[in-house]
């Protein structure tokens, strides 16, 4: 899915979910984007940088909080999305084709409980045994 959603979308999806979320939330602290991304906050740190080296993205300490670093999309970094959401639109046309409204909305809804479930699975330790 991932590679099928990067040829057709143009981005891999680690970046993606970066700019969407952007797009979708304006300004994020960077704990909120690795949260909502689901990425480790190493890897997010690489991939803004990299974003605001193509000046999409800008980064800056909070007015509030200095020891918090928060991100909002630059104009080129809106421009970049507004012209990938089409093909974002289509990709998603196209992987769900021959499932009814019903089904893509009962689809969503179990995909929901299982990234729920996945989350406390994955917060609930059990000791590992040597």
């Amino acid at each position: 899915m991932q590679a099928a959603f990067s040829a057709r979308v143009g981005h891999a999806l680690p970046r993606w979910r970066i700019l969407f979320t952007l797009h979708e939330n304006g300004q994020c602290s960077q704990k909120m984007l690795a949260e909502r991304c689901r990425l480790d906050p190493a890897s997010l740190t690489r991939l803004l940088q990299a974003m605001q080296q193509q000046g999409w993205v800008a980064r800056s300490a909070d007015p509030h909080d200095n020891r918090v670093t928060n991100a909002t999309l630059t104009p080129a970094g809106q421009a970049v999305v507004d012209e990938a959401l089409p093909r974002r639109a289509a990709f998603f046309e196209d992987a769900l084709q021959g499932l009814s409204p019903e089904e893509v909305q009962t689809l969503s809804r179990l995909l929901d409980v299982l990234e729920r479930n996945f989350a406390h699975a994955g917060a609930t330790r059990t000791p590992v045994e040597d």
